[in-house]
């Protein structure tokens, strides 16, 4: 009998790991491959860019560099224009500073300066530092440009999917082996 539960306990445990493994995946961000983001001093989770041109408005695209770099669901949430970011140090045309926001928690921010912008994902949104220095150099002698604005995004996390994945056939095969052991166990021993 004690053989038994031991069968059946094991091949439970195998069943749930199994459909554990296949129904879940780790979502690992892919990094938009410009040295850029290793010229910054303030410190940020993760970093893609330059991107040539604007993060918001009609011919923005910092929405879909989020979500298609760091995972869906993102959202506009404010810049320092809107008065959602307030620059504490530094400012519009500075290269350097540290800014607040009423939002807190993990969030990405963009620095938009000169012809490009640059996207982080930062720890915490309420309080971070900020710099330039990781958008495309402007003029002949390739200067670093002063800001233009700062955008704060947000992501919204859904729901995980329900899985509809069925184990693999030699899982089911595993399976079926182990009840058959079992059962013959039971009758053997009862």
């Amino acid at each position: 009998m004690k053989i038994q539960k031991l069968a059946l306990a094991t091949a439970t445990t195998v069943a749930l790991l199994s459909v554990h493994g296949v129904t879940s995946s780790a979502k690992a961000a892919v990094l938009g491959g410009s040295s850029t983001c290793s010229e910054v001093s303030f410190s940020y989770l993760d970093c893609a860019g330059s991107f040539l041109g604007n993060d918001k408005g009609a011919q923005g695209s910092g929405l879909s560099n989020l979500n298609s770099l760091f995972g869906e669901g993102w959202y506009f949430a404010g810049d320092n224009e809107d008065e959602l970011v307030s620059l504490t140090n530094g400012g519009e045309g500075t290269q350097l500073g540290s800014a607040s926001t009423k939002l807190s928690g993990f969030g990405a921010i963009a620095i938009k300066a000169g012809n490009s912008y640059s996207l982080y994902t930062v720890k915490d949104l309420a309080t971070f530092d900020w710099g330039t220095a990781g958008v495309a150099k402007v003029g002949k002698k390739g200067n670093i440009p002063g800001l233009s604005h700062l955008s704060v995004y947000k992501q919204t996390i859904p729901e995980p999917p329900v899985s509809q994945k069925v184990p693999e056939p030699s899982m089911l095969l595993g399976i079926a082996g182990i009840v058959g052991v079992s059962k013959r166990l039971r009758r053997k021993n009862g």
